[in-house]
């Protein structure tokens, strides 16, 4: 089959590789009908995060038809279905409590250590799926393999994002009309979180950017952006919006960089929230102290997206979400090699990617 397979860093290729074949007890193998290029797939292209084995089938995020099963599989051949980006066994006790992103035996696609150990990933025709029944999620006809694609890990990690911010303020006596939230990177998440934010009833969002053509993407979806040579702590963001100038509500950080970390910190009001859900594949450290987390009633919320808890819930709102539209390309997998590098140097209009593999 063919696949796209992670070489060295700065290096993916398109190539011929075994197809998984003759599922085992639990497992399903899925036709991939679409799969995406997500901003976590860069960490190991960089090299900023290691230990990625070369030769290991790349990506997370996939949806596409059931074509085997293995025992004890309830999911049927044929069914259309979307995977989330992490495995779920959907019975041990944090997938009974909604927290599948640490199930008991949670595996990312495509990640095989150097140990050998791990799974292939997505960005390929075929692709092999343990818990099957746990980590996917069988599609309605109304929901397309693009939007499935979305909903196994962007849309739920922006979800998640403004969720937390929105939960860990619901004692603040406020409600969420008048909490002012800034999303700090408006990269495929970035989008995501403004969106989910929006659907969860925050009053005024703002979008915080260096790319311009991310920004007015942001707008679209119902954020103010402040334009890329301004300062967000100087700007209406984090001054006047308030009246008193006490700072935003709610900041988000989506890039998994320190500096925007350290920017969330510094925008978000005494008692208020930062929620991260970037990754931090970086050695910085952390931006501020446990005491200056103490002296501003800080609430910081992080961790890895259970998409695979929130993907029923968010198909729910998925159409009146509007994030099909930061869909940027849909190009053949053939194509990766090109894609990973402008996606990388953040080029302008390149959003997010759909892979045809069969193109």
């Amino acid at each position: 089959m063919n696949a796209v397979v992670f070489k060295k860093p700065f290096e993916v290729s398109y190539e011929q590789v075994p197809r998984p074949t003759d599922p085992q007890k639990g497992e399903a193998i899925v036709r991939v009908m679409a799969c995406g290029l997500c901003g976590s797939d860069l960490h190991p292209f960089r090299g900023a995060e290691q230990g990625l084995r070369p030769g290991t089938v790349c990506g997370h995020e996939f949806a596409g038809v059931v074509e085997e099963v293995g025992e004890d599989v309830v999911l049927k051949p044929g069914q259309r279905v979307a995977a989330s980006f992490t495995t779920a066994c959907g019975s041990c006790w944090f997938c009974s409590h909604g927290l599948s992103s640490r199930c008991d035996t949670v595996q990312l696609f495509g990640w095989i250590g150097q140990d050998g150990n791990g799974i292939h990933g997505g960005q390929a025709q075929f692709v092999r799926v343990p818990h099957a029944d746990g980590t996917l999620m069988a599609l309605s006809d109304d929901i397309s393999y693009d939007e499935g694609v979305l909903l196994g890990d962007i849309f739920s990690t922006g979800y998640f994002c403004a969720k937390n911010a929105l939960s860990a303020l619901s004692d603040s006596r406020m409600a969420p009309k008048d909490m002012t939230v800034a999303v700090v990177g408006c990269g495929p998440v970035g989008l995501c979180a403004i969106a989910s934010a929006r659907q969860l009833g925050f009053g005024t969002i703002y979008a915080i950017d260096r790319a311009q053509s991310r920004l007015d993407l942001a707008k679209k979806l119902g954020a103010i952006s402040i334009a890329p040579g301004d300062s967000p702590i100087d700007t209406a963001c984090a001054a006047t919006v308030t009246k008193s100038g006490r700072g935003i509500d709610a900041a988000l950080e989506v890039v998994g960089a320190y500096d925007a970390l350290d920017l969330c910190f510094k925008l978000v009001r005494p008692g208020g929230v930062v929620s991260s859900v970037g990754v931090h594949a970086h050695d910085k450290g952390f931006p501020v102290s446990p005491e200056q987390c103490y002296d501003k009633n800080i609430t910081f919320r992080s961790g890895r997206c259970p998409a695979r808890s929130l993907m029923p819930e968010l198909c729910r709102i998925l159409k009146d979400s509007g994030i099909v539209q930061i869909i940027s390309h849909h190009v053949p997998l053939s194509h990766a090699s090109e894609m990973y590098r402008k996606f990388e140097s953040q080029a302008p209009g390149v959003f997010k990617v759909i892979f045809d593999p069969w193109a």
